[in-house]
Formats: structure tokens, C-alpha cells, sequence
């Protein structure tokens, strides 16, 4: 009984979004979230809110580096970290909870500018001299990978193309004759962009920076245009001209007429069968 009294004194201190029993057992030497196990689901949940992600797969990436980087985390949900250091761990533990739950993502998912500056919650500090490193390793291993953004920058405009031919071409819905000759809008586009997203793959254009300091200027221009994506209209679509936002994200001019030509072609094709 008595050896429960500083656990249940200690427990104001300590807790902030988890419940007193969990720094109980943290500071009886119980398993308790990981610095790694913290930072991965925060992280994690960034990258789900911008893009399709594989939850899985992503945190396992996510955790082996990040356990690479701090051997504590072992401890931590081994459940076998001292008394002061399962204390200290809550307390930054808490932190990256409560970033997480305000949806604060700039430090995964956000500017350039934003990921340059991104730190580790402060009370995180206590979790040793690579504690900024770790955070590093969480960012860096759930960051869009250059073909997944090749991809979804095709899909994103090629979605924006097909709501446009519906409700700008047919104002409901594609007829059924319409579909069996050319297929969906979406698919339609997405076939008549693969060039270019190919080689956008096979260039690795859209590549993550190693350093931040080195930026690769066509992938955060790209980033950054799909952010604003929806802010383009219709009739911007369907001109062909290039959006001055994403011109950014091709290599030359060239290829970003090729790209938004190929759009309002699309579109182009959908008036011609609407016609007949």
C-alpha cells in the first residue's frame, strides 16, 4: 500500500492527456508508448490527412527508423526504463498527443518552410541529444515518396477533370453510350497523362529531399499546387493554359503545356461526344 503513495502523488504532475493509471504503470516499470510509438502515430495521422497512405506498412517504416535512432523506445515499450525516465517519457509522450489530437501537421505535411523549421515538442527534450533527430526520422520516413506523388498529382487533376466534364459538360451525369465510348473522365485522363507520369516516375522528379536545405524545387511546387488545387475553376481546366501556381512542377515549359493541353483534350472529347 505504501508504494503507491508517491505513484499516486506523482500522477497530477504527470499526466495531461493520458488518465492516472497509465503513469502508474509507467512508473512501476509497466510498458508504456514509446517516444517512436508517439512521434510514428502522429506522424502517421499527418500523412493519412493528406494523402491515401498504407496506415501499416507506413508505421512500420516509420518505427524501425525511428528506433534506429533512439534504443530508449526499446526500453520504453519493453517496459523496463527507470522510474525518472518513464516519468520524463509521459510528460513528452503527453506533448506529441496533444500536437496530434490540435491536428498540428506542418512539421510532416506542411511548406517547405514548415518542415525546415519543425521541432520535437519542448518537453521532449529530456528524451536525449537525438531527440530532434528522431522527430527527424519520423518526417523523413512518412514523407511521399516520389512515385506516390507523380501519381497523385495525375489523379488530382485528372478527379478535377472528371467532376468538371460532369457537371459543366453534362450537368448530371455522363449518358451510359457516352461512357461506353470513351469510358469515365477520370480514367480517360489518367491514360492520356501516363507519358508524363511515367516519366516523372522514372526521372524520380518529385524525389524527397535527403536535406531540407537542398530543395527539390519541382516536388515542393508540385506539393504546394495540390494544396490550392481546388481553387482552380473549371473554365482554367478546360483552357489548357498553365496555372501559374504549378508551372513550378515541370521541368520545362514544354511539358507543362503537355500536361494541361492533355486536360482540356479531355474535356474537348466529352464536348464532341455531347454534341453527336
Amino acid at each position: 500500500m505504501n508504494r503507491l503513495i508517491p505513484v499516486l502523488f506523482g500522477c497530477a504532475a504527470l499526466t495531461v492527456t493520458v488518465g492516472c493509471d497509465e503513469a502508474k504503470d509507467a512508473l512501476e516499470g509497466g510498458e508504456q508508448t514509446s517516444y517512436c510509438e508517439a512521434l510514428c502515430d502522429w506522424a502517421v495521422e499527418c500523412a493519412d490527412g493528406e494523402r491515401e497512405v498504407d496506415i501499416a506498412a507506413l508505421s512500420a517504416q516509420c518505427l524501425e527508423d525511428t528506433r534506429a535512432s533512439d534504443a530508449a523506445c526499446a526500453e520504453a515499450e519493453a517496459g523496463t526504463l527507470d522510474t525518472v525516465s518513464a516519468a520524463t517519457l509521459s510528460e513528452c509522450t503527453d506533448a506529441v498527443a496533444e500536437a496530434a489530437a490540435a491536428g498540428e501537421c506542418g512539421g510532416f505535411t506542411g511548406s517547405i518552410d514548415e518542415l525546415k523549421i519543425a521541432t520535437t515538442p519542448a518537453e521532449c527534450g529530456s528524451q536525449g541529444a537525438d531527440a530532434q533527430e528522431t522527430f527527424t526520422q519520423a518526417q523523413s520516413s512518412t514523407a511521399e515518396t516520389n512515385d506516390e506523388l507523380c501519381e497523385r498529382f495525375t489523379e488530382s487533376f485528372c478527379t478535377q477533370i472528371d467532376t468538371c466534364v460532369i457537371s459543366e459538360i453534362f450537368g448530371d451525369s455522363i449518358p451510359s453510350e457516352v461512357i461506353d465510348l470513351l469510358g469515365t473522365p477520370l480514367d480517360l485522363c489518367i491514360d492520356r497523362l501516363s507519358t508524363v507520369t511515367d516519366t516523372c516516375i522514372a526521372d524520380g522528379l518529385y524525389g524527397a529531399e535527403e536535406d531540407l536545405s537542398d530543395v527539390n524545387t519541382a516536388r515542393q511546387s508540385a506539393r504546394e499546387c495540390l494544396t490550392d488545387i481546388e481553387e482552380l475553376t473549371c473554365d482554367q481546366l478546360f483552357s489548357g493554359e498553365v496555372p501559374k501556381l504549378c508551372g513550378g512542377s515541370f521541368t520545362d515549359t514544354e511539358t507543362a503545356l503537355t500536361f494541361f493541353e492533355a486536360l482540356a483534350g479531355v474535356a474537348i472529347e466529352y464536348q464532341d461526344a455531347a454534341s453527336e
